[in-house]
């Protein structure tokens, strides 16, 4: 056995060679996540970015899929990306660009406007110049987004209607109020 790995060098955080385990997540994530067990553990340090990491893959596998989400799945998979978007340490001004412009069109297609391929456009191309601009550890937590976000809004350009908008509106506030909620900086 190595030096680090004796010693609780590299590979384990500061909490962990304090004595501390980490969280089991097993119970936390899934289709009705624990949204006060998770939030706990992130306030704990007790839940890592390898933790999460399956189940926000899962969830970046079937983003192209999210018109077909039912409400509760739409709501998991939010907890689920929020969870990983707090463990990498996102911050809402690296995307607050995309929240106004999804804000925007949101209210064009309350007050019955149709049109929206544009704004979609628009975000998509935004959301990659986010993450370009990126650097250093800011780059990974816009990168997660934008491996969630960059199907949906492929999807939504092929298919721009008013219920698919709407529901990719929904995922991305529930997102947001998470991210908040589990203590996501500002």
């Amino acid at each position: 056995m190595g030096y680090q790995r004796e010693y609780g060098g590299y590979g384990r955080s500061k909490y962990e060679r304090q004595g501390h385990t980490r969280t089991d997540v097993s119970g936390l994530f899934g289709e009705i996540p624990d949204i006060n067990g998770i939030k706990n553990a992130l306030e704990k340090g007790g839940i890592n970015r390898d933790a999460v990491k399956p189940y926000f893959a899962r969830v970046v596998d079937d983003a192209g899929e999210f018109p077909r989400w039912s409400p509760e799945k739409r709501l998991a998979n939010a907890v689920t990306v929020a969870a990983y978007l707090v463990v990498q340490r996102l911050k809402t001004n690296q995307v607050r660009r995309i929240l106004e412009m999804a804000r925007t069109t949101e209210l064009k297609v309350r007050r019955g406007g149709t049109d929206i391929k544009n704004d979609i456009i628009r975000m998509r191309y935004l959301l990659a110049y986010t993450v370009g601009k990126a650097t250093g550890q800011s780059k990974y937590p816009i990168e997660a987004f934008h491996s969630v976000l960059d199907p949906m809004l492929k999807v939504l350009m092929k298919d721009p209607t008013k219920e698919n908008f709407e529901r990719f509106y929904d995922f991305l506030q529930a997102v947001v109020a998470y991210h908040r909620f589990f203590g996501g900086r500002e």
